[in-house]
């Protein structure tokens, strides 16, 4: 438990042309390129569509947004994800206002059934000058199967007028009668699609055994008018759903198959509508919406820029670093180094210090420096917590160094370190990029760096400075936890007050620890105690969320290094987490450059006590997997697959999928399957959710790499469970890989 719903046919097309005919005088024709985002309001249950009723329209790319929803007997609370151009995806609590969760009224009290679902679209056709876009969609899938669906649909527009027609199985289609075409092919389809005896559907399970099964199926259609009026639209359909198959045989009097509404969306981030539906009840929603991809957050206002860069006193012809790159290597080499002044080595000393503070004053650490090249050159190395975009990072980087670096210095060589591990390198021309920063001309500062991979460490660095560390710091705020869904009450939450502190004592080893304080919580109202048969590694909390109310969350040690470039490596131990602690391991591969990494990891853990001290339950357990990373190319997707021992002593694999938004919000789904029975793992059958991860500095006008993570899991079950044990290494060191630092590349003069 953890954060983890008789009129012809042919009625709704005719008012369509009645209607379309109306509009046109007032109209102008909608372009190839807006239309679909023109028709790309949500339906009752948070999908795009009309009412009760999906279309093929999609919305923009990233579009992200929470709503809710009322037509009795369903209250409703959806979010919704335009993860892909073609993939539309919602999850939902719904509220069954007319029957109870349980018959004792100790247990849930006068609280109302509640359930979760979930619902895919997938675009299989975009619209063209002949034919209309073409949509698939499963409603309700992987849940108890209250209000599943699964549907072909299309869309045409005519003007400011979009029809949509389409064929359902289950229960959107429940009215239709007409022969399941599907059944010829197999006797699988053929079953009946409910349970008449209890009313509720049969399948159940995560529902991929009644797809697309049932003896009939059924029509469903409409359209959507957008009105002169800005941003207000009339919606009329045909609702394909009779109403007598219900679940928890909650049969409801419709009136009439015939649903209309208004719909308005002429302000930005704000969908709603009103609508009467069955011919007798009234429909209301709301919803707000953002978009990841577009979301460019706060203005960095508190972000000081660095001196400007001068425009370089000779205007030379520009050479490329890679040409110069290759004269320089086929040219000989002088007899003898160049001769350096005395004087300079007192101005080097002073270029140092001057340095190190005005980096610092930009959110930078000087770790080391070395003179390349005859003192032509010189590599910096660096750390920093403040910027997550690393075009911006390394920008910033160079153009302190083109203000401060003694005359005789033409290049840069910036090496970035997380955690004592090399990261990245950047080298930089330096009058290439004081040109092109003097004039703004973000392309050519672009042009100028060059993105190289980690090299061997800062160990016999000329020098180091061993005044940074050790290093303390300290954060301190309100924090909630909290767990939803619950039979026994719907939401139990806690306000507590938490103070994380960090200890950088080497360049490798940290110490981190949090605490929490209880302000207020309502957590007494759980009463469910678990019932899995397997080892409690994750059920019993409730437990830890009563006993543990004021507790402390971590407290481990981190010993972080790179033994060979491309190859990391972390020991931990402690505390991981408020449920775990004991020892830890992981190895992480990562060629620079590259779509794929591999890692892994190992854990010995015991299981805390309840009240989240400093003692241990008699549960010990050794997991741990291999992990193999993948990026694709496309949409900024991640593929994480791993395999191994779980918690529970299961064995198995988890799959994540997951995207990165040009914002930085990073949102993915995971499930694990392993080889424990769907039976003996209980209601859900196996481990699944969801989760987003939202960079801080879309909020404040300070930049900071920091991040906010949100999961939702409809349950929280004992098989497929993974400790939380220290930082993953894979995102410890992603900053400059070449395709990250291409997309950011618009940040490199800010």
């Amino acid at each position: 438990m953890s954060l983890r719903s008789g009129t012809p046919v042919f009625f709704a097309p005719g008012i369509a042309c009645v209607v379309a005919v109306i509009c046109l005088a007032g109209s102008a024709p909608a372009g190839a390129a807006d239309f679909d985002g023109l028709f790309a309001g949500n339906n009752d249950f948070g999908n795009v569509g009309l009412l009760q009723t999906p279309t093929a329209r999609m919305r923009d790319e990233g579009e992200f947004g929470l709503g809710v929803s009322t037509v009795r007997p369903y209250n409703q609370i959806h979010f919704f994800l335009q993860p892909l151009p073609w993939l539309e995806a919602s999850v939902r609590y719904t509220d069954v206002t007319n029957r109870f969760y349980s018959n004792d009224p100790n247990f849930s009290g006068s609280q109302h059934y509640k359930d979760k679902s979930a619902d895919l679209k997938i675009r299989l056709l975009n619209e063209g000058e002949y034919w209309p876009a073409v949509a698939f969609g499963v409603q309700d899938i992987g849940g108890s199967g209250l209000f599943s669906s699964e549907y072909l649909v299309g869309s045409y527009h005519w003007y400011n007028v979009d029809f949509s027609l389409g064929l359902a199985w289950g229960r959107l289609g429940s009215n239709g009668g007409i022969y399941n075409p599907l059944r010829v092919i197999s006797g699988h389809f053929d079953k009946n699609r409910y349970d008449t005896s209890s009313g509720t559907n049969s399948a159940g399970g995560v529902g991929l055994n009644r797809l697309l099964t049932g003896q009939t199926i059924g029509p469903f259609g409409g359209l959507e008018w957008v009105t002169p009026l800005k941003g207000l639209s009339l919606r009329v359909e045909y609702d394909g759903n009779d109403y007598q198959h219900e679940a928890l045989s909650n049969k409801l009097r419709q009136s009439s198959p015939i649903n209309f509404g208004l719909a308005y969306r002429g302000i930005s981030g704000l969908d709603m509508g009103v609508g009467l539906e069955r011919g007798n009840t009234v429909m209301a929603r709301f919803a707000l919406y953002t978009n990841f991809q577009k979301l460019r957050g706060v203005a960095k206002t508190a972000d000081p820029p660095p001196e400007p860069v001068q425009r370089p006193a000779v205007d030379q012809p520009q050479v490329p670093l890679a040409q110069s790159q290759s004269a320089a290597a086929t040219a000989p080499a002088p007899a003898t180094p160049p001769a350096v002044p005395e004087a300079s080595v007192e101005d080097r000393n002073q270029f140092v210090i001057k340095l190190r503070e005005t980096l610092k004053q930009q959110g930078f650490s000087l770790i080391a420096l070395d003179y390349l090249s005859y003192s032509q050159e010189v590599r910096v190395w660096l750390s920093q917590d403040k910027f997550r975009n690393p075009a911006r990072a390394s920008g910033r980087a160079a153009r302190v160094l083109a203000v401060l670096a003694p005359t005789e210095i033409s290049k840069f060589e910036l090496v970035f370190v997380d955690q004592g591990m090399e990261n990245y390198r950047v080298e930089v021309s330096r009058r290439d990029f004081s040109l092109a920063a003097a004039e703004g001309d973000r392309d050519a500062a672009v042009s100028s760096l060059l993105l190289k991979g980690p090299g061997g460490g800062y160990a016999s660095a000329q020098y180091y400075d061993a005044t940074r560390l050790p290093k303390f710091s300290w954060d301190t705020g309100p924090a909630v936890r909290q767990s939803v869904g619950g039979p026994d009450t719907f939401y139990a939450g806690q306000l507590y007050w938490k103070l994380a502190t960090a200890l950088a004592v080497t360049d490798h080893l940290n110490l981190t620890g949090a605490a929490g304080f209880n302000i207020v919580n309502n957590f007494d109202k759980i009463k469910l105690e678990s019932n899995s048969t397997l080892p409690h590694v994750r059920s019993d909390i409730v437990k830890y969320l009563q006993q543990g109310k004021d507790g402390l969350i971590n407290l481990e040690a981190d010993y972080s290094w790179s033994p060979f470039p491309d190859v990391y490596h972390r020991l931990s131990a402690g505390i991981f987490e408020e449920m775990y602690g004991g020892v830890g391991t992981e190895l992480l591969y990562r060629p620079y450059g590259r779509s794929w990494a591999v890692a892994v990891d190992v854990n010995r853990v015991k299981k805390r006590g309840f009240s989240e001290q400093f003692d241990f339950l008699p549960y010990t357990v050794t997991t741990g997997h291999a992990t193999l990373y993948y990026k694709p190319g496309f949409y900024n997707l991640l593929f994480k697959l791993s395999a191994g021992q779980y918690l529970a002593k299961d064995k198995g694999g988890t799959v994540d999928i997951s995207r990165e938004f040009d914002s930085g919000v990073r949102v993915g789904v995971f499930a694990t399957k392993t080889n424990i029975s769907a039976a003996q793992f209980g209601e859900g059958s196996f481990d699944k959710g969801l989760y987003i991860t939202l960079p801080l500095d879309l909020f404040f006008a300070r930049s900071t790499r920091r991040e906010a993570g949100f999961t939702f899991r409809p349950l929280t079950r004992d098989g497929g469970q993974m400790v939380y044990d220290g930082p993953e290494l894979y995102f410890t060191v992603k900053d400059g890989q070449p395709d990250d630092f291409a997309r950011g590349a618009s940040e490199a003069l800010k």
